[in-house]
This record gives structure tokens, C-alpha cells and sequence, in this order.
């Protein structure tokens, strides 16, 4: 029999990533990040995981479908809404269904980054 543990009050539930990342599993998807931006904490290769269900707030960053290609801007909403380009900082007409193949010009909000930390890429402060 025995007597009770005195740390089972101190137990914790497994770290789960599906719980930990996805909120809504029907909306979710994995991408590839296909360039570097350091700002914004990507790596060339990084694993985006995009939800489709959110709507972006100020300062988000989506993945939107331009010239039949998805690229990462992030989401401006003053003075009035609009995309900042990551590679030139230019300022963007949020894009509309005739230029994307699909109906969906901003396909998702990205929630998190997973980079690969084993080559150590990453800097925060780099030398270009």
C-alpha cells in the first residue's frame, strides 16, 4: 500500500505541440520558408505553421498569394490597411482575387517559426 507521493500535487500534463501550436487543426498548415528574413526571425527552410481561420492584426505576418506565388509580407493597418514587402520595406496594395489563382489572396496568419537551431544561423545581430 504505502503512502501517496508528496509531489503528485507538482505533476504536469506531456508537452504536447499539437496542443502547443495548432488551435484549429481544420485551418492549420505547415510551410516552408523559402528566403532569410532575420528581422522578422526566419531562416531560409524554416517550418511556418499558418492558420487560415485568423484575421490579421496590426503587425502580422501573412502568407499571401501574389503572381501565382505565396510570399511572406507583414500587415499594416494605419493610416489605412495595407502589406510591407520584407525584402524592401516598400509598401504594398493588399493583393485581390484577380491576381491570385485562388480565391483566397491572403491565405493565413503565421502563428509560429520553428527554425533549425543546429548550424546556428541565426543572429540577432548578423553581418551582411
Amino acid at each position: 500500500m504505502g503512502f501517496p507521493s508528496p509531489a503528485q500535487d507538482y505533476v504536469e500534463d506531456r508537452i504536447s505541440l499539437d496542443k502547443t501550436f495548432i488551435a484549429h487543426p481544420h485551418a492549420t498548415y505547415f510551410m516552408r520558408a523559402g528566403l532569410t528574413h532575420y528581422r522578422e526571425g526566419i531562416i531560409k527552410g524554416a517550418l511556418l505553421v499558418v492558420d487560415s481561420s485568423l484575421n490579421a492584426c496590426d503587425g502580422s505576418l501573412l502568407v499571401c498569394c501574389m503572381d501565382g506565388e505565396f510570399k511572406v509580407k507583414r500587415y499594416r493597418s494605419h493610416p489605412r490597411p495595407h502589406l510591407l514587402n520584407l525584402e524592401n520595406g516598400m509598401v504594398e496594395a493588399i493583393p485581390d482575387e484577380e491576381s491570385c489563382d485562388s480565391s483566397r489572396p491572403i491565405f493565413g496568419v503565421i502563428t509560429y517559426i520553428i527554425n533549425d537551431a543546429r548550424p546556428g544561423e541565426f543572429d540577432d545581430c548578423p553581418v551582411m
